[in-house]
């Protein structure tokens, strides 16, 4: 397999695509250390025995085979597309009690196209974490998700559902509310099956025959405890120890130039007016401009904020001493070495880390563009993004 990283192609303009109305910021005062943020994070995610949607178990399955083929025939996505594919799922699977089965590792899963190039021997929940979201109490990880299943001696003897329409998920529920155990086989991309369409998008679908509530919400994915650690080792190199020391920015170019001006006489009022007079000691910045848009970028920062520290993310985590330390540190399962470096999904699931644990993220590109975010950007609800624990998934 060749091996290089397209996140210094100067011309990539696929490499970021923040949805900032997708992450889960850290609620906490000014003066909650990141190190509780983290290990509160932690806690959030580690394992729960407790099925409050299902308390009677899981008999069924969907053993999910629709990925795009062999590792040299790679016809993969990005991450957030993955991402959306098991959401729908396992909304699919709580309504049926069942568990899902998935097949595609990340090796053959993602898309080489957008730099991800996953190990071998990567695993999903290096990526993410299945949980149940709940108002009233912490989230925890939900055990649905399974990829090393024996699905032969698995599935032996369940009653098999042979298609992928809305007609085989009622035929599940009738299966299920007879106790009949089933395997509900997933061939097909799930985005050319009527499962998905404007009336039956996750978390929206129209097809809810049960509730859920504050207490036992909707499941989705959130950050693994793998990336908690690379983020909070970047943090600790960058020597920032508190939330409200640091603001996050997103500046899209390339294809988003046209619908988001991000030039620097732009970006330099932009930031006037955002940040102000707010006592921030660092801006981390995540961008995709070609080198000499980063470096004019950082001439004007330090010539109008003398009194701030401007990071380039992107440069931090690639350079060969932070890569050192992350090897060092023993944190990576399978990501080590130049590996890291060469799957633009993992290192950009990261990044984002570090985002929902900034004081507040500033966004410009292509799905918010004002020429003022004081105190951090707004989404589409109108709440500010760093305050903000709802999605809007809709583009």
């Amino acid at each position: 397999m060749k091996s290089f990283n397209p996140r210094l192609l100067e011309n990539a303009v696929n490499v970021i695509d923040i949805k900032t109305e997708e992450l889960e910021f850290k609620e906490a005062d000014d003066q909650t250390s990141l190190k509780e943020l983290f290990d509160q994070k932690r806690k959030s995610i580690q394992p729960n025995d407790m099925d409050c949607f299902c308390p009677n178990g899981r008999n069924n399955w969907i053993h999910f085979t629709g990925c795009p083929g062999s590792v040299h025939n790679n016809a993969g996505a990005g991450i957030k597309d993955r991402e959306n594919i098991l959401r729908n799922l396992m909304w699919y699977a709580d309504e049926l009690c069942a568990n899902i089965a998935l097949s595609c590792s990340p090796e053959v899963w993602l898309s080489q196209k957008h730099g991800c190039y996953a190990p071998h021997s990567a695993t999903w929940d290096a990526y993410f974490t299945p949980v149940r979201n709940s108002e009233d109490t912490i989230k925890k990880k939900a055990n649905i998700l399974f990829w090393d299943i024996d699905a032969e001696s698995t599935f032996e003897g369940l009653q098999v559902i042979d298609d992928q329409t809305i007609a085989a998920y009622e035929e599940g529920r009738q299966l299920h509310s007879e106790g009949t155990p089933f395997v509900w086989n997933f061939y097909r991309d799930f985005w050319g099956t009527n499962l998905f369409t404007k009336d039956h998008r996750w978390p929206n679908q129209n097809l809810n025959h049960r509730e859920y509530t504050d207490t036992c919400g909707i499941l989705d994915l959130d950050t693994s405890e793998e990336l908690l650690n690379i983020g909070e080792l970047a943090l600790q190199e960058m020597n920032i120890k508190y939330s409200n020391e640091f603001v996050t920015l997103h500046l899209r170019r390339g294809d988003a130039m046209e619908s988001c001006n991000t030039r620097l006489d732009t970006v330099r009022e932009y930031l006037k007016c955002s940040i102000g007079t707010d006592d921030v000691r660092k801006v981390i910045v995540l961008t995709n401009g070609k080198k000499w848009y980063t470096e004019n970028l950082m001439s004007m920062f330090s010539a109008e904020f003398p009194d701030k520290e401007m990071i380039l993310l992107d440069e931090f985590i690639e350079s060969e001493s932070f890569v050192e330390k992350l090897n060092k540190s023993n944190i990576l399962s399978s990501h080590t070495g130049k590996k890291f470096l060469n799957d633009n999904c993992f290192v950009f699931s990261a990044e984002k880390v570090l985002i929902s644990m900034s004081r507040y993220h500033l966004e410009r590109g292509r799905k918010h563009c004002e020429s003022c975010d004081r105190g951090g950007s707004i989404n589409s609800n109108g709440s500010a993004l760093n305050r903000s624990r709802l999605r809007n998934l809709e583009d």
